[in-house]
């Protein structure tokens, strides 16, 4: 049987269709402009100003040093240096910005005067200047050269003015606060723009000071007049971000090592720090936002000196600087001290380069991009705050927890089995830095996590953080936030298989016959080898696990590195001399025959008042080929033996000059004449470098 539905029935159902339908589409656009109207995390103070933010993004710059110190040979001048002295003939700021821009540099800064009161630009203010020197024939001015060159090639430009005037006669009075003001607004009125501006610490004391030789102290936090002093940079600049006076928006991280802490905060109140070392760390609970700047040298020095030419920084040594800077919440501020030709030195240059042609491979390829990912929390369920938000390459959208929720986790699921060993981990520090501790876990089988091998403390993130640890293979990641000031707000979450940066290792054996080989790079695999002294092929690789004696007089030994990401196994090969427990050394007590004997060169002996020669004696007669004196590698060393005199049982046997010794502080061999043989060595200094001082020795060896 069939039924009909009476009319006033069907017209029935169609009205109540209609107003389904019509309470669905309510439902949607309710829907709509909820999610429209869902607001962000509220801030969590304090937080960054837009050109705060946009200092974080810059990451690497490059300081400048050249000045009257380059050419007298000083790092900190006492301003009476004669102005003739400055003259670089070849001087290319040209040649710096390109190099620093084709090493990643986005900015450079220029040290405009230093402490001994020289002025790199033709200022009105004082005759210590550029246009007093031969340089350009008294006509150059190399703030210009400088700002004009980084506007070309597209690098922000700042710059570093002492307060500390160790020339002016008028330092420490009224005057000069005057003076100090007026250069002040010669450049920030001069040369374009400025991304930021440099205050040293370093005041008062000792200098020239306008050709009386006195001492002069000051209060900086009242004689210089900061507050005024940034009004007037403001003025021309108002993004400009300030660097030590009393009122900065950046703060000096503490130590010129080229580090930050681990757990670091770019919070910082100055005013309730104990001590500035502090400032490696920042503080949870600051109120003001005041991010870390590392400021580190290539170099040993700051200013060049040929002595530290085989100084420069490694290009794995440079590799460690940006992860323990950049990749902890600071900036890096890297100096590049410009020699006496007036260009950054080829050695320097290419270091520089490599550094971050490495830098640009290893960060080449993300692994989490586009990676599918869950969270744990979802912020009202809108796609404005959605887990995909991680790891879309962009810093400006992120991944939000609910209001009252601080932690939970980001879980990233591979389509393949992926091998990591870094990960780099930003927070949206527009609202503010919130994550105190975290935790990475990587799935080792299928359901069961297990925390990666880092030696990184898992605690703060800020603008960016880097977490290095063992390569390990997987198929899936999860970032759990364990702790955090708020609802955690994560921009950006990448991972990569970054490759080691290997040099060879050193070898060296103690005073006690131990020999100890080292590397640069932590974690490496480091294996070494005893040369058969006839074949002189290796007898048998073997991994290093520590120090081990080895008696042997004459040995060769070779180590190599290498780790699971890198093969290429860089080899050192080492001849050793006599061993030191052959050697007596009568005229020196315990300590200073283990630094003589130790094979560091950093470990120095110094000579008594008077004493020139030094006895190295053996029980018996033997053939000695070649006497190996180290001169002391500590910087600014002095005493170094620059002519000398070797006797072997009283006869003399050689003699002569260890030419450019203090600009070149290397290991230095003499072959002795063929057949020499005996049991008593001297090793006169004839003549050393410094007048009236003690001699110095790193090391001594004998072939």
């Amino acid at each position: 049987m069939r039924f009909a539905f009476p009319y006033h029935q069907n017209h029935s159902r169609d009205k109540y269709r209609l107003f389904v339908s019509f309470l669905a589409a309510l439902l949607a656009v309710t829907c709509l402009v909820m999610a429209s109207c869902v607001k962000a995390p509220e801030p969590v103070g304090p937080l960054p100003t837009a050109d705060q933010v946009a200092w974080h993004q810059l990451e690497t710059y490059a300081f400048i040093h050249i000045g009257l110190n380059t050419f007298s040979d000083m790092e900190w001048g006492y301003g009476d240096v004669p102005l003739d002295t400055f003259n670089p003939l070849h001087l290319d700021c040209e040649q710096w910005v390109q190099i620093l821009k084709e090493c990643g540099m986005k900015a450079v800064i220029l040290t405009a005067k230093h402490h001994d009161g020289f002025c790199l630009w033709p200022t009105k203010t004082t005759e210590y200047s550029v246009k007093n020197s031969p340089w350009k024939d008294g006509q150059g001015d190399l703030v210009r050269e400088l700002s004009e060159s980084c506007r070309k090639h597209g690098l922000l430009f700042g710059l570093y003015l002492s307060p500390w005037d160790r020339n002016s006669q008028y330092y420490g009075q009224p005057e000069y606060q005057k003076i100090f003001h007026e250069q002040i607004k010669e450049l920030t009125t001069q040369y374009g723009k400025l991304f930021e501006y440099w205050f040293d610490g370093a005041n008062g004391g000792n200098g020239w000071y306008g050709g009386a030789d006195t001492t002069r102290q000051i209060d900086p936090k009242s004689y210089y007049l900061y507050e005024d002093a940034a009004k007037m940079l403001r003025k021309n600049n108002k993004d400009i971000m300030i660097f030590g006076g009393t009122v900065p928006t950046i703060r000096w991280i503490g130590n010129e090592q080229g580090w930050a802490g681990q757990t670091n905060w770019a919070m910082y109140d100055e005013d309730k720090a104990k001590h500035y070392s502090e400032a490696q760390w920042g503080m949870e609970d600051a109120k003001q936002w005041l991010p870390g700047e590392v400021d580190v040298s290539i170099r040993p020095g700051w200013f060049y000196h040929p002595r530290e030419d085989h100084q420069v920084r490694s290009v794995a040594n440079l590799v460690r600087l940006y992860y323990q800077s950049v990749g902890r919440n600071a900036n890096l501020l890297l100096n590049c001290p410009i020699d006496l030709h007036g260009r950054i030195p080829a050695e320097d240059s290419t270091r520089l380069i490599a550094w971050h042609d490495h830098l640009k491979e290893a960060f080449r390829d993300n692994k989490l991009r586009g990676v599918a990912v869950t969270a744990s929390n979802l912020r009202s369920g809108d796609k404005k705050f959605a887990p995909n938000l991680s790891n879309d390459g962009k810093t400006k959208t992120y991944w939000a927890m609910a209001d009252g929720v601080t932690s939970g986790y980001l879980f990233y699921r591979f389509s393949r089995p992926t091998r990591l060993n870094t990960l780099v981990l930003q927070e949206y520090i527009a609202l503010g830095q919130r994550v105190k501790r975290f935790r990475i876990e990587t799935e080792t089988s299928p359901g069961v996590f297990e925390p990666v091998a880092t030696s990184d403390s898992l605690t703060t993130i800020g603008y960016k953080r880097i977490i290095r640890f063992a390569p390990v293979e997987t198929k899936s990641l999860r970032v759990t936030f364990e702790e955090a000031r708020g609802p955690v707000c994560i921009a950006e979450i990448a991972a990569y298989l970054t490759p080691e940066v290997l040099e060879a290792p050193k070898i060296r054996r103690d005073e006690s016959d131990k020999v100890h080989i080292t590397s640069v790079t932590p974690d490496v695999l480091i294996e070494y080898a005893i040369e058969d002294a006839k074949t002189k092929h290796p007898k048998g690789w073997q991994r290093y696990k520590g120090p081990f004696t080895l008696s042997d007089d004459h040995a060769t030994i070779r180590a190599r590195v290498s780790t699971s990401t890198n093969k290429d196994r860089p080899e050192t090969t080492k001849r050793l001399g006599f061993a030191a427990s052959q050697i007596q050394t009568p005229s020196l007590g315990a300590d200073d025959r283990k630094a003589l004997l130790d094979g560091n060169g950093y470990t120095t002996v110094t000579l008594e008042a008077g004493q020139t020669s030094l006895e190295l004696l053996f029980d018996d007669t033997r053939p000695i080929q070649k006497l190996i004196y180290t001169p002391s590698q500590q910087r600014d060393a002095s005493g170094h033996v620059r002519s000398y005199s070797i006797y072997v049982d009283g006869q003399k046997v050689a003699s002569g000059n260890f030419d450019n010794i203090q600009n070149n502080p290397i290991p230095q061999e003499v072959l002795l004449p063929a057949g020499t043989s005996g049991s008593r060595i001297r090793f006169v200094a004839e003549a050393i470098v410094g007048q009236g001082g003690r001699v110095t020795l790193g090391d001594l060896s004998i072939e």
